[in-house]
C-alpha cells in the first residue's frame, strides 16, 4: 500500500524540540512559578517579577517572539486590570503610595503582584507552547501515546474551531461595514454589530459541521480496523538535553527554596 509520510520541518533547535518535551518544560516552569511565588521579601513576591522574563527569551530563542507579542496583549491587559484593582481595593494599615483620593495598601500590592505575574508567566509558557508546536503534532503525539484517535480528533477540532471562527467573524463583520454598519467605535457601538453577527456567524458553524461529517465518513473515520496516518512526530535528538536543563533548574529552585525554610 503506497503510504506518504509528511513530517513537521523546523529550522530553530528549541521549536524543533518534540511536543512531550515542550510539554514537561510547561509543567516544571509551572511548578517553579508556584515555588517562587512562596518566596517572599517584606510580604512580596518580587521573583516572580525576573522569572517571567524567562519566557519572553525563551519565545525570543525560539523565533516566535512576534507571535508571542500580539498573543500576550491581552494577557496584560487582564494582569494589569487585576493589579490595579488588588492593589486600590485590599485595604491595609499600611498605605505605599497615596494621590488624593487614590490609595494604594501594602496588602493589595503584595496580592497583585503575585496574581498578576503569576498569570503572566502561566499563560506566556502556554503562548509558546502553541505557538511552537503545531496542532497536528500535539493530536499525533497523544494519539501516539495511546489516546482514543475520536478524542484526539475532539481536541484538535475545538483547537482548530477557535482560529476557524475567528476569521469567520472577522469576515462577517467586514462584510457588515461595507454595507455600512459601524463596527468601530466605542463599546456599545461595537456591541451593536457585535451581536447580530452573531446569528450568520453560529449558523454558518453548524453548516460546516454537516461539512465536516461528510468529510470524515468519506475518509473512513468510523471504519473498524488499524489506521494509517500520514503524518509522523520525529524527535530532533535535542530532547534529552533540554529536559535535563529544565529538571536541573527546577530542582535548583527547589533546593533555593528548602535552604530559605531551614536557614
Amino acid at each position: 500500500m503506497w503510504k506518504e509520510k509528511l513530517k513537521v520541518k523546523k529550522d530553530n533547535k528549541i521549536a524543533a524540540l518534540h511536543p512531550s518535551s515542550k510539554f514537561l518544560i510547561v509543567c516544571l516552569y509551572i511548578l517553579c512559578v508556584i515555588i517562587i511565588g512562596t518566596i517572599k521579601v517584606d510580604t512580596y513576591s518580587i521573583f516572580l517579577i525576573p522569572w517571567f522574563l524567562v519566557v519572553p527569551i525563551l519565545c525570543l530563542a525560539s523565533g516566535v517572539w512576534k507571535e508571542f507579542r500580539k498573543a500576550i496583549k491581552a494577557v496584560l491587559f487582564i494582569a494589569a486590570l487585576i493589579f490595579i484593582v488588588q492593589s486600590l481595593f485590599i485595604p491595609s494599615e499600611i498605605i505605599v503610595w497615596r494621590w488624593k483620593f487614590i490609595k494604594v495598601y501594602k496588602a493589595g500590592l503584595a496580592s497583585g503582584i503575585a496574581l498578576s505575574f503569576s498569570i503572566l508567566t502561566i499563560a506566556g509558557i502556554f503562548i509558546w507552547y502553541f505557538k511552537t508546536t503545531e496542532n497536528k503534532e500535539i493530536s499525533r503525539v497523544l494519539e501516539n501515546s495511546g489516546l482514543n484517535y475520536k478524542i484526539c480528533y475532539v481536541f484538535i477540532s475545538s483547537l482548530q474551531m477557535v482560529k476557524v471562527l475567528g476569521n469567520s467573524s472577522k469576515t462577517i463583520m467586514n462584510a457588515q461595514k461595507a454595507r455600512g454598519v459601524e463596527t468601530e467605535g466605542n463599546i456599545i457601538v461595537r456591541s451593536k454589530a457585535f451581536f447580530p453577527s452573531m446569528v450568520p456567524l453560529i449558523l454558518g458553524a453548524i453548516t460546516n459541521t454537516e461539512e465536516r461529517v461528510l468529510t470524515l465518513e468519506s475518509k473512513g473515520f468510523d471504519v473498524n480496523g488499524p489506521k494509517t496516518h500520514l503524518f509522523e512526530v520525529v524527535k530532533s535528538g535535542n530532547e534529552k538535553l533540554a529536559d535535563g536543563i529544565a529538571i536541573m533548574i527546577t530542582v535548583a529552585i527547589l533546593i533555593w527554596r528548602i535552604l530559605l525554610w531551614t536557614l
